[in-house]
């Protein structure tokens, strides 16, 4: 997606043990969306799908500490970044407002719930700002770690 074309993003975090590929075949699975397309560079490799004009970008560095030597405001430990990024060409109704109350939840909290694992959200862009959030989604239910999933 071209910079210019950005609404809004979503900036999460959490740490897991699963490759690159086992993760976003899971939030694929959960969220009904397509094929990621995966790449590399020197420091990190990365999984991403474009879907409803939202795109879902997957970071997982090479080596720990990297997620929070690029972003200080990423929480100590995790090895998974997760951006969320919101094209123009969304509804109008796709806003700051609703990507709080509807999209990052269901990225969220879906994927503590799955994975087992705090998932932090830990900033927002949108109007040239940065704002930092604090919210942490924790796992319910039953379904436990990573080695249980399917």
């Amino acid at each position: 997606m071209d910079f210019g074309q950005i609404r809004l993003m979503e900036l999460l975090a959490l740490d897991s043990p699963l490759s690159l590929e086992e993760f976003c075949d899971v939030l694929r699975r959960l969220l009904g969306l397509p094929e990621f397309k995966y790449d590399f560079e020197n420091e990190t490799e990365w999984g991403l799908v474009e879907h409803e004009n939202i795109e879902y970008n997957v970071s997982r560095p090479f080596h720990r500490g990297t997620l929070e030597e690029w972003d200080g405001l990423t929480p100590v430990g995790c090895n998974f970044g997760i951006s969320l990024i919101v094209s123009e060409e969304c509804s109008p109704d796709q806003d700051s407002v609703w990507s709080l109350a509807t999209l990052v939840p269901q990225v969220g909290q879906s994927l503590a719930d799955r994975l087992g694992t705090k998932v932090y959200h830990h900033r927002s862009c949108f109007g040239g700002e940065n704002v930092r959030r604090k919210r942490v989604f924790r796992p319910k239910g039953k379904l436990g770690r990573e080695s249980r999933l399917g």
